[in-house]
C-alpha cells in the first residue's frame, strides 16, 4: 500500500535525522515542508542537510529558489502537489518533513487560494505589526485572532486577500470542507519535552555561528538584493543587525535562541489545533512504530 508518511514538530525536535532514518530504509523520497529550506545558499541558519550527506539525493523541494526572490504559500501548494503526483508514479512510501504547518496544511488538505490580484503592497509595508494588527482586527477579527502581532508576513497576506477578493480569510477557510485530498496519509507529531527542546534549541544556535553562520549571511548580503521573505528566516535578521553593528554577537546569539524558543511554541500550538495526529515525544519511537507496519 502506497502511503504518506508526514513527520512534523517544532524546530530541533529531531525531524530531519529521523526522516532520513526512515527514507534510508523505506528507500522513499523526502519532501520538505521548510518554508526556508526551499531557498539556496541559506544553510546552516536553516540546518539544511548538507549537500555532502548522501542523503542529500532523496529530498525534494529543498534549494528551490534564490534568497532574491519571494516565495508564497500558493507556489509551494502547486509545486508540492506536482511533486507528489510525479513521485506517487515510482515510489510506494513518500516522506514528508518540515516545521511549516501552513505549509503542510495547505498542500495536504483541500486548501484553495483566491487569485492574487493586488501587487501593490507599499502602504501595509510601510505600516509597524501593531497597525497591520489593529486593521485586521477591523476587517477579519475571527482570522486576526489566531495570527501573532509578530507574525508581519501573515498579516499582510490575510489584509491583501480582503482587498483582492472582497472576502475574509476566515470565509475562505469556512467554505472548505478541511479534508485530506490524498488517500493513505498519516501523520506523526514529533514534540519533545520542553526542556530537552529549549537545551537543543540553544546548543544549535551556539553551533550555527561555530558553523559560519556570520559568514554565511555576509556572502548571501553579497550576492543577493535579499527578499523580505527570505530575511524572515530567524537566524537571518538577526546576523544583518549584527553586521549593521546595531546587536553585539552575545545579544544576537540569545535574541535568537529567544525568538526561535517563541517560534518553536507557536509551531507546538499551530500542529495541535489543525491536524489529526499520533504525538510521541522519541523520534525513534515514531521509527519503530512506522517501520513495524513494514
Amino acid at each position: 500500500m502506497r502511503m504518506i508518511y508526514v513527520i512534523f514538530g517544532p524546530t530541533c525536535s529531531g525531524k530531519t535525522s529521523l526522516a532520513v532514518d526512515l527514507a534510508n530504509n523505506l528507500k522513499a523520497p523526502i519532501v520538505n515542508a521548510d518554508a526556508f529550506q526551499i531557498y539556496k545558499d541559506m544553510n546552516i541558519g536553516t540546518a539544511k542537510i548538507s549537500k555532502s550527506n548522501p542523503a542529500y539525493k532523496f529530498h525534494y523541494l529543498i534549494d528551490i529558489i534564490t534568497p532574491d526572490k519571494s516565495f508564497s504559500v500558493k507556489e509551494y501548494q502547486s509545486l508540492f502537489r506536482d511533486t507528489i503526483n510525479e513521485l506517487n508514479k515510482t515510489n510506494k512510501d513518500i516522506i514528508v518533513v518540515g516545521g511549516t504547518g501552513l505549509y503542510i496544511r495547505a498542500s495536504l488538505y483541500d486548501y484553495e487560494f483566491g487569485e492574487e490580484i493586488e501587487t501593490n503592497y507599499e502602504d501595509l509595508l510601510n505600516m509597524d505589526n501593531k497597525s497591520l494588527k489593529t486593521l485586521l482586527d477591523s476587517l477579519d477579527m475571527e482570522a486576526s485572532n489566531k495570527i501573532h502581532v509578530n507574525n508581519r508576513k501573515r498579516l499582510i497576506r490575510a489584509i491583501s486577500l480582503i482587498r483582492n477578493q472582497n472576502k475574509t480569510k476566515s470565509d475562505i477557510i469556512n467554505s472548505q470542507e478541511h479534508k485530506v485530498i490524498y488517500p493513505n496519509v498519516k501523520f506523526y507529531f514529533l514534540n519533545p519535552d520542553r526542556n530537552l527542546l529549549y537545551e537543543n534549541i540553544n546548543k544549535r544556535v551556539d553551533d550555527m555561528f561555530d558553523n559560519g553562520l556570520v559568514d554565511e549571511v555576509k556572502n548571501l548580503m553579497e550576492k543577493y538584493p535579499i527578499s523580505m521573505t527570505a530575511l524572515q528566516g530567524i537566524g537571518y535578521k538577526e546576523t544583518v543587525q549584527f553586521l549593521n553593528g546595531e546587536l553585539s554577537l552575545n545579544e544576537c546569539k540569545e535574541l535568537i535562541k529567544k525568538r526561535t524558543r517563541n517560534y518553536a511554541k507557536r509551531q507546538v500550538t499551530f500542529f495541535k489545533n489543525q491536524f489529526k495526529y499520533e504525538e510521541f515525544a522519541d523520534k525513534n519511537d515514531i521509527y519503530e512504530v512506522i517501520m513495524n507496519e513494514k
